[in-house]
């Protein structure tokens, strides 16, 4: 089973305060549709490159898209207040290796089109600090940001993206996974250009499972 963890795009769905709102226009000459898109490069479920943070950063189309596939696990930080940090301690017991992708569930994705979303709880500078010791690849949350939206934070962003760790925000659908469980994760941003960002489809599946194919 390949479970699907992206927010679909549609007009007025949350975005960042100030950033670009998700606009979706049907249009076209009969009997033809092509729909007009005007979005952010962070709207819905995302991924942040280095250049999001930094000047001098990379792009999304610097990452070979081996770097957005990979094995990796759920950490559960569910059970914090709004606007609380994320302590290290929720990496206690997770098995992490290099390369991995981290998606950490704080349960925000139930308050999805309610104000509360905005003040969901943070990566806390410990955490940060220590997925970048397990030199992870990606780290994934199911919130609108890895830093404080109430506060303005950056410290995530700053510490994740300057050791070249890719973030995605805006995950949804975790609860259909095992906190722990290895997992095959991808989330592919849209091949754009040397950009800060863009969004993402984001699945998983587990990672004995085997693909069949019925060929013609």
């Amino acid at each position: 089973m390949i479970y699907d963890l992206t927010r679909i795009l549609v007009s007025g769905m949350p975005v960042y305060p100030g950033d670009p709102e998700v606009q979706i226009v049907a249009g076209g000459a009969p009997p033809w549709r092509v729909s007009a898109l005007r979005l952010g490069s962070h709207s819905g479920t995302h991924v942040d490159a280095p250049l999001h943070y930094f000047a001098d950063g990379r792009g999304i189309d610097a990452f070979p898209p081996e770097r957005f596939v990979a094995p990796g696990v759920v950490v559960d930080a569910c059970g914090y207040a709004e606007d609380a940090p994320i302590g290290a301690d929720i990496l206690a017991g997770a098995d992490l290796h290099p390369g991995m992708i981290v998606v950490i569930r704080t349960g925000w994705e139930a308050f999805w089109q309610d104000a509360r979303y905005f003040r969901h709880p943070y990566l806390s500078a410990d955490l940060a600090h220590a997925l970048v010791e397990c030199r992870v690849s990606l780290v994934a949350v199911d919130a609108l940001n890895v830093d404080s939206t109430v506060g303005g934070g950056e410290m995530a962003h700053a510490t994740l993206l300057g050791a070249d760790i890719l973030i995605a925000e805006n995950l949804c659908n975790l609860d259909a996974l095992r906190s722990g469980q290895a997992y095959m994760f991808a989330v592919l941003p849209l091949a754009l250009g040397a950009v800060d960002g863009a969004p993402a489809r984001a699945l998983a599946w587990d990672i004995n499972h085997r693909f069949g194919f019925d060929l013609l």
